[in-house]
């Protein structure tokens, strides 16, 4: 091996482990990225000075996440992982979420590119140990950000990490520890801290675009700017600012539809058929609709075309109908356009000799849009009426219902013996396109900003820092997809009732005039249709102070010491739409919070070295949050260097998480549960679905297939309540480690980890009946009861060729209709595993340099213990859907000359289907579903592993150019079929974008 490869130790009875990008942090790396003195140089005895004698050089000490004290020797006792900015280069990584995507420790977590509906839409979340994104705490440059406006489910308040300025970005360090003791609450899984850079002269231009080689609408596009002036050493100040702008274009439904793994369309067999294509009227075409009703002798549905159709349908049991191209320029499934610019200043002065002023002020503004695709129609329902909880109408459920048209309305053209069957009441199904194509969706916006000012020096040999820090974020949402009651009242109204039926029936003369496109009828739809905003702020003002030095001379050497303060003032406000309020604007309650609290800390913690060996890491923590008695969170640490090559490490901590503000507050979530599944009802349907799709009459087998689990996950009104009862969560959280470098080229470590929570505060789990404390049902619906009348039909026809059993399936029940919950404290959680890493440095002479290196997260347990009765009820979930035992990564970095070529593999092992082992009963490989659908046979064990490979090639001419090229999923893979996904794709690590290329040019000025 060539002297150039080996790295300079440091001459003490402890040696330096060194260690790698991705790994726990080496002295010599982490030095040289935070610009501290060269360790190279400090490591000889002494060097030449002006006097010929030789001059012993001092090593900077340094800070590292998870400790308020500075050091020397920053392999601490917890396991800390970096990511610099060439890392990320090399992954492929283009944003925050996706360098998390690539970390074995994290686990997959809320995009904002498939956050429509989410209550939190636009933003991304940060997951370290699939403990959510509570648990998981996000600074930047150490100190804490404020919530995004908008919690998740419209209850889980945190970070947007798309807000982090990633242009600025120097590195980032994981802590996959808990880390209570040093910052308080949400620490628990442990802490991502996003560290910018402290000193920039000069100017930098880079753009980036990445396209899809099997999406050809996708696109991300990314163009940053940085420049400062001054010099910190010789000018006494430096200000640079930095400024990022990111656009991921929009993805129409034309450009998905097809794209889906094949099994979603088996097990969705009218999905490509109900697109129309080819055979429905066209965008912009007018369709008179159809019309239909029930006869009254059999409950049968009955239909026909409106006259003046160009489009009829035939063929279906119920009778002809007109039909429409569904538009295909939707873009909520597939995916939206978000547009985001971060803009980052960071500045820095020294006052006398000791003293360091220092100011950032960071800004994010995102706009997310979302094409809502096919106007509205107006259907009269027959089935169940949309239901939905607001603030103002309490726990009585909204609902909503398409109207009849009656026997004297003027756009009442259908046949005398379609008429006759209700007392001249008909449905209608009518294409409202006045509106315009492009008038439905969904925008988001949100302003996040962060000032921090504060000033940092020393006393002797003690360091000191205070700042103050205000953030804050304000999200709005816009919708144009519901109805609003005084709107659509406006365009079809006034209503009346049918005494006999019950049905309502709009005015005979509605304003809105069927069977013309026009401008008038348009200013009718956009009241019936409005937009309508749901606004929310957060706001965190943070005071803290620390001090920091030595406490004392111990004979195995110094002993540091750190104390400081911190004073918090958060606010969470969003008062909800008025009309939504009211109950006026279907199936859209939202949520309604306003809270404030105080918070206060102190702290402290020291390192002392026991022996020459064996170092002392302890930590102590008291919060006090209103309503809460003072919350106490110790962590103690120890590393033993049992020989220069051998560094054993472990520590113990206790962590917390206070109730948000959205989960122990005033107000609560009044909205929609999607994906509900009510057994009872899901298998009465696929009874009556079963038996008609194996009819030889084609309308039969359609309607089975329109049927088929159309009951097994239905959206019903949700009212999840805030409980000012809640207590804390407290973790116990543990790791014990070993960091190994037999070679001067190899560097091992190994860490397990151990967290067990208690007190978990959680929303109501609507599939667990213990969860609801009320539950209503619709009543058997127009809908229902031609749905048996048809069957009865089938059987009674010997031409079906179906064998009928005796007692026909029917309806003993309703749909469920609204579901009430309430957060609570519920259980504890205990996971545990191994974290390993392994990374070597080769020298090639001449050929330049390989850095190989692999990291692996093997989870060993994952359980959940529910109440003393249930006890760990689901068993261990390692293994089963979304959790699974192994991921990994491995990367091969070679540098020659101007090029840098890198490999990245990313693996996530198999998983069953089954989400637990009572869910196993229903999932399995016997029974070969998923999420109660057909999975395909080469499937029926469970998910897949899965990998995919990153080949990168940079190239850097001159000191100021730098092109580079990534080819993502190098080898195509395509995903496979996921019946709990929403879209049946597979999970976010398998994408369905096929392989990718990554084009960047930058130029230094």
């Amino acid at each position: 091996m060539s002297p150039a490869s080996r790295r300079p130790r440091r001459h003490s009875a402890h040696r330096s482990t060194p260690r790698f990008p991705v790994a726990p942090l080496s002295l010599a790396l982490a030095a040289a990225l935070l610009g501290h003195a060269s360790i190279a140089a400090a490591q000889e005895q002494g060097s030449d000075g002006a006097d010929g004698k030789s001059k012993t050089t001092e090593l900077s000490r340094v800070e590292v996440t998870g400790s308020n004290i500075r050091r020397l020797d920053v392999e601490t006792a917890s396991p800390v992982q970096v990511i610099s900015k060439q890392d990320i280069e090399n992954m492929g990584a283009r944003t925050l979420l996706q360098v998390l995507d690539n970390l074995p420790a994290a686990r997959p977590a809320q995009q904002d590119s498939r956050s429509l509906f989410t209550g939190s839409d636009g933003a991304s979340q940060a997951n370290l140990r699939g403990l959510g994104a509570q648990a998981t705490l996000v600074l930047l440059n150490g100190r804490r950000l404020s919530y995004y406006g908008a919690p998740a489910g419209f209850q889980t308040q945190f970070v947007n990490i798309d807000s982090i300025p990633a242009a600025a970005i120097e590195r980032m360090e994981v802590l996959t520890d808990g880390a209570s003791a040093v910052y308080g609450t949400d620490a628990m899984a442990g802490v991502i801290n996003v560290i910018t850079k402290r000193n920039y002269q000069g100017a930098e231009i880079t753009a980036t675009t990445d396209l899809s080689s099997r999406i050809d609408s996708y696109g991300e596009h990314q163009a940053s700017i940085t420049a400062g002036f001054g010099d910190l050493d010789r000018d006494r100040y430096n200000v640079y600012g930095s400024f990022n702008f990111y656009r991921r274009d929009a993805i129409p439904l034309s450009d998905f539809y097809d794209k889906r793994p094949n099994q979603y369309y088996i097990n969705n067999p009218n999905y490509i058929k109900n697109l129309r294509l080819g055979t429905g009227s066209k965008p912009g075409e007018f369709n008179p609709g159809t019309y239909f009703a029930f006869d009254p002798r059999t409950g049968a549905r009955v239909q026909e075309a409106a006259p003046g159709c160009n489009n009829v349908l035939t063929g279906e049991a119920a009778g002809p109908r007109c039909i429409w191209q569904t538009w295909m320029n939707n873009e909520i499934d597939a995916g939206a356009q978000t547009e985001r610019m971060t803009g980052y200043l960071n500045a820095h002065f020294l006052i006398g000799e000791s003293t360091e002023a220092f100011a950032e002020l960071t800004y994010t503004d995102i706009d997310l849009r979302a094409n809502g695709g096919t106007p509205r129609s107006f259907s009269t329902t027959t089935g169940n009426p949309t239901s939905w909880f607001s603030r103002d109408t309490g726990a009585n459920v909204n609902q909503f219902l398409y109207p009849f048209l009656g026997p004297n309305n003027e756009y009442n053209h259908a046949s005398p013996e379609l008429k006759a069957m209700m007392g001249g009441v008909v449905g209608l199904q009518y294409l409202l396109q006045d509106a315009g194509k492009n008038y439905f969706g969904q925008r988001n916006t949100d302003q996040s900003y962060r000032a921090v000012a504060g000033m940092r020096g020393n006393l002797g040999d003690w360091n000191w820092e205070t700042a103050f820090a205000t953030a804050g974020s304000h999200s709005i949402t816009y919708q144009t997809i519901n109805v609003n009651l005084d709107g659509f009242r406006k365009a079809f109204g006034p209503f009346t009732v049918d005494p006999g039926t019950g049905r309502v029936i709009i005015s005979d003369h509605p304003a809105y005039k069927f069977g013309e496109i026009s401008e008038a009828n348009a200013a009718l739809l956009r009241e019936a249709y409005p937009t309508f905003d749901i606004q929310s702020w957060t706001r965190l003002h943070t005071l803290d102070g620390k001090i920091e030095g030595p406490l004392a001379q111990l004979p195995a050497g110094e002993m540091r010491a750190a104390f400081g303060f911190n004073i918090s003032r958060e606010t969470f406000y969003t008062p909800g739409n008025e009309d939504a309020a009211r109950g006026l604007i279907t199936q859209q309650g939202g949520s309604w919070f306003d809270g404030k609290r105080n918070t206060y800390a102190l702290f402290a913690e020291t390192v002392a070295p026991l022996t020459d060996k064996l170092e002392l890491d302890a930590a102590l923590r008291v919060d006090k949050y209103p309503n809460f008695s003072a919350n106490v969170a110790p962590k103690i640490g120890l590393k033993y260097q049992a020989m220069p090559q051998l560094l054993l490490r472990g520590t113990y901590s206790e962590g917390f998480r206070a109730p948000s503000l959205a989960e122990a507050g005033t107000g609560g979530v009044f909205a929609q549960l999607g994906g509900f599944r009510d057994e009872l009802r899901c298998n009465e349907t696929n009874a009556i679905a079963n038996l008609l799709r194996q009819s030889r009459r084609a309308g039969d087998v359609d309607l089975g297939n329109s049927l088929l689990n159309a009951d097994c996950s239905r959206t019903v009104a949700r009212m999840t309540q805030p409980n000012q009862e809640l207590k804390p969560e407290k973790a116990k959280i543990a790791t014990l480690g070993v960091v190994f470098e037999p070679l001067d080229w190899l560097s091992v470590s190994a860490d397990y980890w151990f967290v067990y929570r208690r007190n978990e505060i959680a929303a109501p789990d609507f599939s667990k009946i213990q969860d609801i404390s009320e539950l209503r049902r619709s009543p058997i619906t127009d809908s229902d009861r031609a749905a048996v009348a048809a069957l009865a039909a089938m059987c009674a026809d010997p031409a079906s060729g179906v064998a009928c059993p005796g007692t026909l399936p029917g309806y003993s029940a309703g749909n469920v209709a609204s579901v009430v919950g309430q957060y609570k404290n519920r259980g504890r959680t205990l996971i545990d595993g191994f974290d390993i890493d392994a990374r070597s440095r080769f020298s090639l002479g001449e050929w330049g340099g390989l850095n190989i290196g692999l990291a692996a997260t093997i989870a060993n347990r994952n359980r959940s213990y529910l109440d003393d009765e249930s006890g760990w009820f689901y068993g261990d979930t390692v293994g089963y859907y979304n959790n699974p035992r192994l991921r990994a990564t491995i990367n091969a970095d070679w540098n020659y000359q101007k090029f840098t070529t890198s490999v990245f593999v990313n693996y996530v092992g198999g998983s069953k289907w089954a989400r637990e082992r009572v869910d196993e009963v229903d999932n399995n490989e016997q029974t070969c579903t998923a999420g109660y659908l057909p999975v395909p046979k080469p499937q029926c064990d469970g998910a897949p592993s899965w990998w995919t490979a990153n080949l990168s090639l940079n190239w850097r001419p001159t000191d100021k150019l730098n092109v580079g090229v990534t080819v993502k999923n190098l080898f195509d893979r395509l995903p496979f079929y996921d019946p709990n996904s929403f879209l049946g794709d597979s999970p976010d690590y398998a994408s369905i974008f096929g392989r990718s290329y990554s084009f960047t040019v930058g130029y230094k000025f």
